[in-house]
């Protein structure tokens, strides 16, 4: 048997440290042939077009390379003091809406009175979006890794909101807002190309940078924080600190978005940005969190995009294959940064020739205290359940409801009746992919672990689940595609996270970014990109006799097999598993004490593997009912749609199944409220709606932020010694 352990080493000497990411960036262009060749490409003319074309036009180099530079800055003051601002993009648009709008309604002022007062006010926008997610942490308990997420994806449908109604411009039909006076516009330095006056901010904001960690004591205050229980013992306000890395950090964000606008936009448009967010995380840790090195490993990334779109026209390669590069260079980088503090061992160890005792946890300590019985045993605060009463009082309900149609029969049919069904039909419809996502979310955290992959495991479900049943013309086939390439993408991250003890957060960014554009890659590669997407055949619904067609909730027992096994089936069988199993009990052992649990022979690293594993698969289904249920196609950005809130209602429901199950059907509600609400209010933009959830799950995050109780070794890596 082989084992891979870590030993720990002195740091490695600067010159190696420096050699770290350019090593992760060239292996990621060496094993991107590989994706070169499935295209049936040219890889000599793939990598020329790739690496020489942005070199003929060098300007587009620092143009493209702008907005990423300070969003990466933004990311890189965030991350010092481990204050996990993963949704600089949604400070962007905050940024660039300002700008839209000041740019035209106070355009007759003079530009050097203009467009400092635009950067000024979309700083404080940035800001203020990002002091959001420091009240909810300092306040509410909350973690500023979801706020922020969430409110970037509101922000994406505020934008678009705007854009329809308010802010549009009226001299087209495209949701987009009015050009921006002349006198907001910053000039071009080079005639002839886009290279204009912006393009000089990210080096101020450098030199600030530098200033704020060598010549100031915020850079101590910063470190301090990272380690908040020290930082407070020696007096330092952690809360303050945070408040002014979200200030800076925010800020920069929205300047970022100011600054795209006026020098090179000059309009704000839903879409502009695309992947910004992730590019920058992606470079913010290839460039080690230094002001230097995240510049020089942008303006390489803004080189790969550059030469992307003109490797394709020439080749046929889909662009796609740069971001592929941007995805593996953040992967190789993240396991090879373990090189710099440990050693990587490949022990092989003889297999036994006598099966190895169970655990057992008779006997188990926690504090010194024996625990006497296994089903009550309770591992740093966990309780028993009482919970698996609420399927039968469920049922229960639906049976005696069920009776309705035999007592008022003239119900049937009536507008009440349509209006309940089809308010109750959308609630579970909507809920359907959220419940699989979410209780997969839940089977990882109950373990320690967090997975921020969610959104490219769900994408990756959809497209792969999507060919396999378009080309084998089978449901069957697209779901258990869809849950192996989920638990694929899962043994990655189980990887990077148990074995390698990569930092949760940026791990799971890593596998979304690589997942996503690996889908999109082959997909284009295998289907191409038709004036219209091929679809699937409907999928039959399945009525149970008798209570089908009963009024308000004979829906319910109308749905198809999809729907009856994510709604009523995975939610108690995971609910029976984590608290009336032996593993169950493992599985929550190691997520609150992995140490203790290591001490009763539970192999900690092989259980979240294996939830890693399992509820990635999950995950994956869940994104794959989309294209073959819902939808019944696949295309940019299908399947992840609600994958940030299936990760916020784990909180909500306080990591317990059946209260999260309850979370996603309240979740499931406010959809089919927004949805009725969008077609009787044509007057009010429906993206405004479309951002209602997003902003509920955060606003019920924020009350009832205080009560709960994650896994206490969430985020925590654990190494034996």
């Amino acid at each position: 048997m082989i084992k891979i352990t870590l030993q720990r080493r002195e740091p490695l000497p600067t010159i190696y440290r420096i050699f770290l990411p350019v090593a992760a960036i060239l292996l990621a262009l060496l094993t991107a042939s590989v994706y070169v060749l499935i295209a049936h490409g040219d890889v000599f003319k793939v990598y020329y077009y790739l690496i020489t074309w942005p070199f003929e036009n060098p300007t587009e180099i620092f143009v493209t390379a702008t907005p990423l530079i300070l969003l990466a800055f933004s990311v890189l003051v965030a991350f010092r003091a481990r204050f996990w601002n993963l949704g600089p993009h949604g400070q962007f648009i905050a940024g660039g809406l300002v700008a839209a709008w000041i740019g035209v309604q106070l355009g007759e002022l003079p530009p050097t009175l203009l467009i400092p007062f635009i950067y000024v006010l979309a700083w404080l926008a940035g800001s203020a979006v990002c002091l959001v997610s420091w009240w909810l942490k300092v306040k509410r308990n909350q973690d500023e890794v979801l706020t922020t997420l969430l409110i970037w994806s509101a922000m994406l449908q505020i934008n678009a909101g705007l854009l329809t109604g308010p802010l549009k411009s009226p001299y087209t039909t495209y949701p987009q807002s009015a050009e921006i006076s002349r006198n907001a516009m910053l000039p071009i330095l080079i005639p002839g190309t886009r290279f204009h006056a912006g393009v000089i901010l990210p080096f101020i904001i450098l030199a600030f940078l530098w200033i704020l960690f060598t010549k100031t004591t915020m850079r101590d205050r910063i470190t301090a924080a990272t380690v908040p229980r020290v930082a407070t013992l020696e007096g330092i306000n952690v809360s303050s600190v945070y408040f002014w890395v979200a200030f800076i950090s925010g800020g920069i964000a929205g300047l970022a978005g100011a600054n795209e606008l006026m020098g090179l936009l000059h309009y704000m448009t839903p879409f502009v940005g695309p992947n910004y967010g992730l590019v920058a995380l992606a470079t913010a840790m290839l460039g080690g969190l230094n002001p230097i090195g995240v510049t020089i490993a942008t303006i390489f990334y803004s080189i790969i995009i550059n030469g992307a779109n003109a490797m394709s026209w020439n080749t046929g390669v889909p662009s796609f294959l740069s971001d592929i590069i941007q995805a593996q260079a953040l992967i190789f980088f993240l396991i090879l940064g373990v090189l710099n503090n440990y050693r990587i061992v490949v022990v092989r160890k003889p297999t036994p020739t006598t099966a190895p005792p169970k655990p057992s946890i008779q006997g188990f300590t926690n504090g010194g205290i024996r625990v006497p019985r296994p089903m009550e045993l309770k591992i740093a605060g966990i309780l028993r359940s009482n919970a698996v009463r609420e399927p039968a009082l469920l049922i229960g309900a639906a049976i005696i409801l069920s009776m309705i149609r035999l007592v008022f029969p003239a119900i049937k049919g009536s507008f009440a009746d349509l209006f309940a069904s089809s308010m109750i039909s959308l609630t579970i419809f909507t809920a359907t992919p959220i419940v699989f996502a979410a209780m997969g979310e839940l089977l990882l955290e109950k373990t320690g672990v967090i997975n921020l992959g969610i959104w490219g495991i769900m994408i990756a479900g959809a497209g792969w689940g999507f060919m396999a049943a378009y080309f084998t013309n089978n449901l069957l086939y697209g779901v258990l595609v869809a849950a192996a390439i989920g638990a694929i993408f899962g043994a990655i991250l189980a990887f990077l996270v148990v074995t390698l003890e990569a930092q949760q957060h940026i791990a799971g960014v890593a596998v979304t970014f690589y997942a996503m554009n690996l889908t999109y890659f082959i997909h284009r590669v295998l289907i191409g990109s038709p004036l219209v997407e091929p679809t699937l055949p409907q999928t039959r619904v399945l009525k149970i006799p008798f209570i089908g067609d009963a009024p308000f909730i004979g829906v319910l027992f109308n749905q198809t097999l999809y729907t009856y096994i994510g709604i009523y089936l995975v939610t108690p069988l995971l609910f029976l598993i984590l608290y009336k199993t032996r593993w169950g009990l493992m599985i929550r052992a190691v997520g609150e004490n992995p140490r203790a649990a290591d001490a009763l022979k539970i192999r900690v690293h092989l259980v979240r593997y294996l939830a890693i594993i399992v509820g990635s698969a999950l995950m994956a289904v869940g994104g794959a009912f989309y294209p073959l249920i819902d939808l019944r196609t696949f295309n940019l950005n299908i399947g992840g749609e609600w994958c940030w809130i299936a990760m916020a209602l784990v909180v909500l429901g306080n990591w317990n199944p059946i209260w999260t199950w309850l979370a996603c059907i309240l979740f499931g509600s406010l959809n089919a409220a927004q949805a009725w609400l969008t077609t009787t209010m044509a007057q009010i933009p429906y993206q405004f709606l479309l951002a209602t959830p997003y902003l509920l799950t955060v606003g019920l995050s924020a009350i009832f932020g205080k009560r709960v109780r994650p896994p206490k070794a969430l985020l925590q890596a654990y190494r034996r010694e």
